[in-house]
């Protein structure tokens, strides 16, 4: 896509502007240039960019500098960063500073997205109003020379962008094309179609409003030609958010499950889930990326229209953009939900009845010679597995050091648990949520030990927080307070250092991380 943008020099009177089209894949290193060969600069200096609106919402300065000439104090990268992915609506705002003595500051303005022209070559000048202004001369202008018509201007201004111009990136007849699909300069090659499908089903499915007549707890599967399971909940009924959650596996059914039933606590599903959300919200409430996303395949982002918006959850994990894979089994999940939620609605079909016992309905894709065919069918219902006795996972010679620590009479609260404070250590990575392992005076609340550390809360992990905590302490306390889950995980350790252990809540360990993730930066 093309887009149009007005770029004005701030503080000249008359204006100092050019109206530039640029392609959408330009980056803002190759944006600087041009503005450079726009208004007649000699790229003496240095330049940063800044987002002041973004997605229609005005933000404070996002700066995307100039890393390559050792301006590391930026959010962003220039040289990753494009137009299509930060000016998202007409109305979008950026500012180009150049020359951080005179401090040239030029607006720059989305005016519109528009097609490419075929043979067209970009960038170009379309209408150029006024000369610039020379090198390092602020302080001694007032005014602008007026004298050459826009005409001439806009001619010489093409002239000097020549060396930039090139034709526009075709969008038909390609096998792939890269989407924007994660922030901070990720991107991945996935399948136009896939995402085309995606976004027609995620429409259908908006238009016919299921939640009118499903609730969450009207739940079935759908059985992929790849033989993993997705078990479906539609969700809005109560009005506060509508779409599609769509659990993956006997994982993401037991976290169904648990929320259902209470022994989750909603805000701590974010932790554990193995799901994808298949989210229909205002466009205020989408990012820069979803509203590329859905430009990108012809999607108006105006209006009140809900908008459809794709996120990833895998335990431990910020909720992150889709993968190609995750993205074929949420447009599968998708033609399946119309069609339960219409025969549903038309009396066919009773879920209710139908989710009984240790099965329950779905949706069953079969592979033939003509393509993928679906047919109604049953498949277990998941059941908790056992959990087996969780076994010593400490090294022998770390046991041996652990047992020639002193036994002190204190009674701690020790626990180990996601804080939602997700750290991202790459641009290019998915953000994951930090363990942090706590441990307080059972009586008096002081803290005698934490650490912050990426992992899963399994046993070793368990254990070997634990012996950091006692070596930290110089001692091993005599009795240990754990939650219930991490009790059998810490218990053969314990057992190993004679310690006492009881389960039940962690106030103490609770209480400071709350803290911890309201204020930690």
């Amino acid at each position: 896509m093309i887009y149009q943008l007005k770029v004005q020099l701030k503080h000249t009177r008359p204006p100092v502007w050019r109206r530039l089209l640029v392609p959408g894949e330009m980056t803002f290193a190759e944006l600087h240039r041009v503005l450079q060969a726009a208004f007649g600069w000699m790229d003496q200096h240095l330049h940063t960019f800044y987002m002041t609106k973004v997605g229609g919402t005005a933000r404070l300065r996002i700066e995307i500098g100039n890393e390559a000439a050792g301006w590391d104090g930026a959010d962003y990268d220039e040289r990753e960063e494009t137009i299509g992915q930060w000016f998202v609506e007409e109305g979008d705002r950026a500012q180009y500073v150049y020359d951080f003595g005179d401090m040239w500051e030029h607006d720059i303005v989305l005016e519109k997205i528009v097609d490419p022209i075929p043979d067209a070559l970009y960038p170009c000048c379309i209408k150029a109003v006024r000369a610039g202004l020379e090198e390092d001369s602020w302080g001694e202008v007032r005014g602008v020379d007026e004298e050459i018509s826009p005409a001439k201007l806009t001619a010489r201004v093409n002239a000097a962008l020549a060396p930039f111009q090139r034709k526009a990136v075709g969008e038909k007849g390609e096998a792939k094309e890269t989407k924007r699909v994660a922030s901070k300069g990720r991107t991945e090659e996935v399948e136009r179609d896939v995402w085309k499908t995606l976004f027609d089903r995620a429409l259908a499915y908006r238009d016919l409003a299921p939640w009118t007549w499903m609730d969450d707890d009207h739940i079935f599967a759908v059985a992929a030609p790849d033989g993993e399971s997705l078990y479906c909940t539609v969700i809005g009924a109560l009005g506060q958010e509508y779409g599609l959650v769509i659990y993956i596996g006997e994982e993401g059914y037991m976290c169904l499950q648990d929320i259902l039933s209470g022994t989750l606590h909603p805000k701590d599903a974010v932790f554990q889930e193995r799901a994808l959300l298949v989210s229909l919200a205002p466009r205020n409430h989408l990012e820069r990326d979803d509203k590329a996303l859905l430009r990108k395949h012809h999607i108006p982002v105006s209006g009140k229209q809900l908008l459809p918006m794709f996120r990833s959850f895998v335990p431990g994990y910020y909720p992150w953009f889709l993968s190609e894979e995750e993205a074929a089994w949420a447009a599968m999940a998708l033609e399946q939900a119309v069609v339960v939620a219409e025969r549903l609605r038309g009396g066919e079909l009773a879920l209710a009845a139908f989710s009984r016992g240790n099965r329950l309905f779905a949706r069953v894709a079969e592979r033939r010679e003509d393509g993928l065919h679906w047919r109604d069918g049953w498949v277990p219902r998941p059941k908790a597995k056992k959990k087996e006795t969780s076994a010593l996972d400490i090294g022998t010679d770390e046991l041996a050091k652990a047992k020639t620590l002193e036994r002190a009479p204190l009674f701690v609260e020790f626990s180990v648990a996601y804080v939602n404070r997700p750290i991202q250590e790459r641009r290019s990575e998915r953000p994951y949520f930090p363990l942090l392992a706590l441990a307080a005076d059972a009586a008096s609340g002081v803290i005698l030990h934490h650490q912050v550390f990426r992992g899963q809360t399994d046993a070793k992990t368990l254990q070997q927080s634990f012996l950091a905590f006692a070596r930290a302490l110089g001692c091993v306390p005599s009795h240990v307070r754990v939650t219930k889950e991490h009790g059998p995980l810490l218990a053969p350790l314990l057992r190993e250092l004679g310690v006492n252990m009881s389960t039940g809540p962690t106030p103490r360990s609770d209480e400071v991380r709350q803290l911890f993730e309201q204020f930690a930066i």
